[in-house]
């Protein structure tokens, strides 16, 4: 259901201008045998960057009729992300101010899971700004895409250190231990709070109906092209041109080892 309203209110935002996707046509580059996807941003980029719009936190109501999909639960909403990297581009997000930077919860992953409703779905989470946050209140993000990553994924070839847990279905008590699991293996709490809740370090969560892949973060960008967890699936937005010839010639996978933490054992980086 989730899909299906967002599929309709999608069409018409863009049409009416409510919504500004910062993405058009994709660009594949085959590099190494893996087709990445890469778009160059539009100019809604710099609508998205302004003070008008980075003052406000959108995710607390009122909401726009346009991007509102529905409540899910007590605690969460589902609405559109107004500057959409793939048309529709769902959020579940927290109706109340949680830090986006605090620990996911049970209730969390109850809602996220909502809009898993078919296999070609792909969640992700940027904790923080360092793991590509835009906005600091609690959301979790939902799209449609191509994972051209997922091989790599699956047959241990990433070359950044993550944790990939396999699922048999999206349980979301179990996937919900399992994060628990991996955030203390991985050493990802801090000593420090926010707004009385634990701080993580950076790290990036994406999400199918078949895995989880959690992977630490230790910068935002590499050159000048900004790292967002969708990155991590082979999917890229760069400012220009230019940006999409350094990043090339930089290497995606070099670009993915740099803004997460080097896998020794798979890394080609010496």
């Amino acid at each position: 259901m989730l899909w299906d309203i967002g599929n309709k209110k999608s069409v018409q935002g863009v049409i009416t201008g409510e919504l500004l996707p910062l993405t058009n046509n994709d660009i594949v580059v085959n590099q190494n045998g893996i087709d990445f996807i890469v778009n160059i941003e539009t100019d809604n980029m710099k609508i998205k960057h302004s003070p008008s719009v980075t003052m406000h936190d959108p995710f607390l109501s009122p909401y726009s009729p346009t991007v509102f999909i529905n409540d899910i639960g007590l605690n969460h909403v589902c609405i559109l992300n107004k500057f959409p990297i793939v048309v529709p581009h769902l959020l579940i997000c927290a109706k109340d101010y949680i830090p986006q930077t605090s620990p996911l919860i049970l209730s969390d992953f109850k809602a996220w899971l909502e809009g898993f409703s078919d296999s070609g779905v792909l969640g992700f989470f940027n904790s923080g700004a360092i793991a590509g946050s835009s906005q600091m209140h609690r959301h979790m993000q939902l799209i449609r895409t191509s994972l051209p990553l997922e091989s790599a994924i699956l047959n241990g070839q990433l070359p950044f250190k993550h944790e990939l847990l396999l699922l048999d279905d999206l349980n979301p008590e179990h996937l919900y231990q399992q994060y628990l699991a991996v955030m203390d293996k991985m050493q990802l709490y801090t000593s420090s709070t926010v707004n009385g809740l634990t701080e993580c370090l950076p790290y990036n969560i994406l999400l199918t109906n078949r895995w989880m892949l959690i992977i630490p973060r230790t910068t935002s960008e590499g050159g000048t092209v900004k790292g967002h967890g969708v990155n991590f699936i082979g999917r890229f937005l760069v400012g220009s041109r230019e940006q999409l010839q350094w990043l090339t010639n930089y290497g995606f996978m070099h670009f993915l080892t740099h803004c997460g933490v080097v896998n020794w054992l798979n890394s080609t980086i010496k």
